[in-house]
């Protein structure tokens, strides 16, 4: 079974006030990281930048196809989508530079089985809902998780959801949620609490502090 995978790495860091797929920790670039740990079980590769970044990112990982994105996030990985060759597609966002060997392992391994998986994490703190500044309602964490990347799906079937909504106008947060709006519901392993998303400063700090 052929295993492909599609980076997302075409946003422009306007909370972050970078494009922090190409910050460097330790003298490498974050991307670096994760595809580091993907190259090891993908037949093909895919990276979706912006046409700026498109020969800056080709020099550094010759090995891939590089693709460029688009407007919104799921229309980059659209377009990744249509470039990668594979049986089982992952999706990983650039900017989540700890993903395990393991996590990546098992993720692939459930995804043969049923089609789809990603690894979440269940929320450990007390959530709440607010009303401006206002704390209104606890809400009942038991059933509630955080979804992660890499996420995976059996190829066909996510690039058929993709080619019936991309023209629609309508904006999912992920390829889990593309995923359930079709075929009702994600199988997920349990993620890895530091595969953070760098989003700030402070978590870009965290990172370095992980990475040692």
């Amino acid at each position: 079974m052929k295993i492909g995978c599609v980076i997302a790495a075409a946003g422009d860091g306007s909370r972050f006030g970078a494009k922090k797929q190409f910050v460097k920790i330790n003298g490498r670039l974050v991307i670096d990281y994760s595809v580091d740990v993907l190259k090891q079980f993908c037949d093909d590769m895919v990276i979706i930048v912006k046409k700026e970044d498109e020969e800056f990112i080709r020099n550094i990982f010759s090995f891939a196809k590089i693709v460029i994105g688009g407007e919104r996030r799921m229309d980059s990985v659209y377009n990744g989508l249509c470039a990668v060759d594979c049986d089982i597609v992952l999706v990983h966002d650039a900017a989540r530079p700890l993903i395990s060997r393991k996590l990546v392992n098992d993720i692939i391994n459930t995804a043969k089985v049923k089609k789809s998986c990603i690894p979440a994490v269940k929320i450990a703190e007390t959530v709440k809902r607010a009303d401006g500044k206002a704390i209104k309602k606890t809400i009942n964490r038991d059933n509630l998780y955080l979804s992660q990347t890499p996420q995976a799906f059996d190829y066909g079937m996510l690039k058929n959801c993709y080619d019936k909504i991309i023209s629609k106008g309508v904006t999912y947060t992920d390829e889990s949620n593309i995923w359930e709006e079709f075929y009702g519901s994600v199988s997920f392993v349990t993620g890895d609490r530091k595969n953070i998303k760098i989003t700030t400063k402070e978590d870009m700090e965290i990172i370095k502090c992980l990475l040692g």
